[in-house]
């Protein structure tokens, strides 16, 4: 190749633009200043990450922090999305090789003859090398697409890490329920039991029919028919707790036996302003990557348009077989540059162009919806989580009303001055007071789970964050 070319070649390759729009951070309009009950009790404000990152230390309780810990190392869906980001990263890898040269090397032999039946052995060697300058920035936005396509799958890596760790506390907190409700049941079955003697005395004595026996008895067989189905929905959030973690079933049986019931949460959330969201929530971010890739493929698509540029450089060898293959007689040499330019494809490249800009305005509205879904999904956390506490204290005195009432009743029935019936129907709500209690407790810890998820807690947006 004639040296006065090269110079041109090689500022082509430095300086060469790139076709297509260059990404710019989407900017969402209509994000709230604050949150609307974030002035709740329940919550107060920091300019940090506050206790986000790890927000399941809040509940105090070290067998929550070590289920999770473990099920951040072992979960299938974290492991699989691992994979992906694995898989994303060779990706990249042969994206970006289309930036340097490719050389290739071949050998042969052939035997070479006439009609007359006379022939000869050939040997034959061949390097070759070409190298496609990127005048145009064709390869270089299809390498930027890739490495969003990369982050992206780094981001939706993290969501999964949040949904794991919110699941775990999910269903420790569900299996830590039916153990409550177990005891609930067996206290208020307790109860019906010592009724039933003091019903059996008096009918021995002749003091009531036995009609108000067999009614107390049915009742009592009535709270003890929940107690198995109870148990095999304790036993099911089990199965589920081992699954999130990565265990066979009952790996955790002898760890969990002396687990007790739902905890007491009366500590504050804390709460960033909502724009923290769009550095918080990794599914805004993966979405923002998604964008970025699509905005990409604009120019990778427009570089079609132009032509494309190569150096290619060739040298072989062929001679025969007896004679020596690198003998410089034998042997050529070629190298220099080339051009290709489609200059016709009916339509192809520009309809190409109009779908990657339509698949990144698409990119862009998807963007857009899930930040608003976010701040959807936080609000509603908080709401929820305030008038579900506020529930729960309600009930707390309903249940403290029950117990008095029966407490009262069971003085006044053995005193004679009260109906059996009146008892019966005493019994039957502060049992159902006492459960629903337990089930507005649990539902309070599950919106406290699901803020600090909708918060996009759960990991660290920094660069220590790559297991």
């Amino acid at each position: 190749m004639n040296k006065k070319y090269m110079p041109l070649f090689f500022a082509a390759l430095l300086f060469g633009c790139a076709v297509g729009p260059d990404f710019e951070k989407p900017e969402y309009g209509q994000m709230p200043k604050s949150f609307d009950a974030e002035n709740a009790p329940l919550f107060k404000a920091v300019e940090d990450g506050g206790d986000i990152e790890k927000w399941w230390e809040v509940f105090d309780d070290p067998l929550l922090n070590s289920l999770i810990e473990r099920a951040l190392e072992h979960n299938f869906d974290l492991n699989i999305a691992r994979i992906s980001v694995e898989q994303a990263g060779y990706q990249l890898g042969i994206s970006k090789s289309g930036l340097f040269p490719v050389l290739d090397a071949k050998g042969g032999f052939a035997e070479r003859g006439n009609m007359s039946g006379s022939s000869r052995g050939y040997t034959s060697a061949e390097l070759g090398v070409g190298w496609e300058i990127d005048v145009f920035g064709g390869v270089r936005r299809g390498i930027e697409s890739v490495e969003a396509d990369y982050m992206a799958a780094e981001a939706n890596k993290n969501a999964v890490r949040i949904k794991v760790a919110s699941d775990v506390a999910s269903a420790y907190f569900l299996y830590r329920f039916y153990c409550e409700d177990l005891s609930i049941t067996r206290k208020n079955l307790e109860t019906q039991e010592k009724t039933l003697k003091v019903i059996k005395e008096r009918l021995e004595n002749r003091l009531i029919a036995k009609l108000d026996y067999v009614r107390s008895e049915a009742q009592l067989r009535s709270t003890l028919s929940q107690i198995p189905s109870i148990e095999a929905q304790k036993e099911s959030a089990r199965y589920a707790l081992e699954l999130l973690l990565g265990l066979n079933s009952g790996a955790l049986k002898e760890e969990l036996k002396d687990v007790s019931g739902l905890p007491e949460f009366e500590k504050f959330v804390s709460l960033q302003v909502p724009a923290k969201l769009l550095e918080r929530r990794p599914d805004i971010i993966e979405a923002e990557y998604k964008l970025h890739s699509a905005v990409a493929k604009i120019g990778e698509a427009e570089a079609d348009f132009y032509p494309k540029f190569s150096i290619t450089g060739n040298i072989s060898y062929s001679a025969p077989a007896k004679a020596n293959l690198f003998d410089s007689q034998y042997g050529s040499w070629s190298v220099g540059p080339t051009v290709s330019w489609n200059l016709f494809s009916s339509g192809k490249t520009y309809y190409n162009v109009k779908l990657q800009e339509s698949l990144a305005k698409e990119a862009g509205v998807s963007w857009e919806k899930v930040v608003a879904t976010a701040v959807k999904e936080v609000q509603e956390a908080m709401v929820s989580s305030v008038k579900q506490r506020e529930k729960t204290e309600i009930l707390k005195d309903v249940v403290k009303s029950n117990v008095d009432a029966y407490e009262l009743s069971f003085k006044l029935f053995k005193a004679g001055e009260l109906e059996f019936l009146d008892l019966l129907d005493v019994q039957r709500t502060m049992l159902v007071a006492e459960q629903s209690l337990l089930e507005s407790r649990r539902q309070s810890l599950d919106n406290i789970i699901l803020l600090y998820k909708s918060l996009g807690g759960g990991w660290q947006n920094n660069a220590e964050n790559k297991d």
